[in-house]
């Protein structure tokens, strides 16, 4: 037979290659070697791709069976165990490393909020006498930002890595609906808010609801005494036990804030028998701070007792205040800038024909909104407000769901100005110097306007987070990346 046809056959000359590849097996059959690194779930072994909710403290409290199965999935620290495929001391290195397409923190972040990185460094260990060990939990974290995936591999002494599933960074903040008796407009549901912050890896889980007593309006003055109301409700719900990742929810009906005294007036007219009635805008005609007209609405159908009428009084050519004639207010009528909303209006008809002739001016001074406000969200604390009427008005589901995304927004360190721990300021970002009370986006909007309060910046504008409701329910390509990026470690104060 030809040797060259039986080479492979194997003789007792078998050559020096096959020798030592043979030799290596032996060596690697007969030595331990890593068989597995796992993440732990409570008491079993998960060898898939596990959530960690990293905001959460490592509480039971949190624990579910769900949502949160067990304490492990609670916080930035990751509970790891390796495993020999036999027993003894045997030394080992674990490292952590970061998948395509985490979040990015600038220097200046990583600088500013520690929460912000990762355990890069790679750690060494030895194993107990069963042949396994599990890390101190102190050794291994991972960042605050959400979406982001790690996997952790283990390495032995023969060079033989083995590796965990993904770990996915997500965020859970609770909460709880407070709502007032009697008010029918509440959002039946928050579904769409839900919805919008899950894209972020931001779960939104409800808490049942509680009632608070009734106001029918929110203005400046009421801030004290609202608050006061929900946080008797708040003191009585399942909330207490979840702190400090709950944010509460309070619905009220008009957040509309009152002016005062607010004068307008008419000149020249004519009064007297048979005179027509006047009829008299309110509101600002333009300045060098407005370039259009401002319109306001009379203080009425908002609070019970409170009217719009203070004063109105007739001046005659030539005389002075000491000379003027005090008109009733039955002879003064609201004119609605609608028939379908009757409490709407912004002009008054004011009857001058039981005056004595004359000709001259009218003053009259009203209480008047000066603004409505979608929904509040208060410094200090985990309370945000959303109105459920404007402008006399329900205020339907939807928009309830974009004012509450937008509050909450606020409450999550949105919009970022680059200071204290949170993420980089914005290209789009503006404060009040620009517009709105409280850090907003303008995106949508040129970067360079002075302001972006207007009725067209309004309509243009393409983000939640701009300073008013505008139909907007999800974040702009700009601030997407920082809700993403945001530590929400330390949740939130009761109110």
């Amino acid at each position: 037979m030809s040797a060259t046809k039986y080479k492979h056959t194997g003789t007792a000359y078998t050559n020096p290659f096959e020798n030592l590849e043979r030799a290596e097996v032996r060596i690697k059959a007969g030595s331990a070697r890593i068989a597995r690194i796992v993440f732990l779930n409570g008491d079993r072994d998960e060898t898939n791709t596990v959530k960690q909710l990293v905001n959460l403290g490592r509480s039971d409290n949190f624990v579910d069976g769900k949502v949160v199965p067990s304490v492990d999935r609670a916080g930035a620290k990751v509970r790891l165990k390796v495993y020999f495929n036999k027993p003894g001391s045997h030394r080992f290195t674990v490292k952590c490393e970061p998948l395509d397409g985490n979040s990015k923190y600038s220097p200046g972040e990583l600088a500013r909020n520690s929460r912000f990185g990762y355990q890069k460094e790679q750690k060494s260990y030895t194993t107990a006498g069963d042949g396994s060990l599990i890390l101190p939990l102190d050794d291994f974290y991972v960042g605050a930002a959400g979406k982001d995936k790690y996997v952790f591999h283990a390495t032995d002494e023969n060079g033989i890595t083995v590796s965990t599933g993904n770990l996915e960074v997500h965020r859970l903040i609770y909460y709880v609906e407070i709502k007032m008796r009697s008010l029918t407009t509440c959002a039946t549901n928050l579904e769409l808010m839900e919805r919008t912050y899950a894209k972020h890896n931001i779960k939104l889980a409800r808490l049942p609801a509680v009632e608070m007593d009734f106001l029918p309006n929110i203005g400046m003055r009421d801030a004290e005494i609202f608050q006061e109301n929900a946080r008797r409700a708040y003191s009585r719900s399942s909330a207490l036990g979840k702190q400090p990742q709950v944010i509460a929810i309070a619905y009220t009906g008009h957040l509309a804030i009152k002016k005062e005294n607010f004068q307008v007036g008419a000149s020249p007219v004519v009064v007297g028998p048979g005179s027509s009635p006047v009829l008299i805008p309110v509101g600002d005609p333009p300045s060098a701070k407005s370039l259009f007209p401002v319109t306001y609405f009379l203080w009425q159908g908002l609070v019970p007792g409170e009217n719009w009428f203070v004063s109105a009084k007739f001046i005659k050519t030539g005389g002075n205040q000491t000379s003027a004639v005090d008109i009733p207010a039955e002879k003064c009528k609201p004119v609605p800038s609608t028939s379908a909303i009757p409490q709407r209006a912004n002009m008054v008809r004011i009857d001058v024909s039981s005056l004595q002739q004359g000709t001259g001016t009218i003053v009259l001074v009203v209480n008047v909104v000066e603004r409505m406000r979608a929904g509040l969200s208060f410094r200090g604390g985990n309370l945000i407000c959303v109105c459920t009427k404007a402008w006399w008005t329900p205020v339907d589901i939807k928009t309830q769901n974009e004012i509450v995304v937008h509050e909450i927004g606020h409450s999550i360190g949105m919009v970022p100005d680059g200071s204290g721990k949170l993420p980089d300021r914005l290209t789009s970002y503006y404060d009040d110097a620009k517009g709105h009370v409280g850090n907003h986006c303008f995106y949508g909007l040129p970067a360079n306007q002075n302001r972006y309060d207007s009725p067209s910046d309004v309509i243009r504008s393409k983000c939640v987070m701009y300073g008013s409701a505008n139909g907007v329910s999800d974040f702009c390509i700009n601030c997407a990346p920082a809700v993403r990026k945001v530590d929400l470690s330390e949740g939130w104060r009761a109110f």
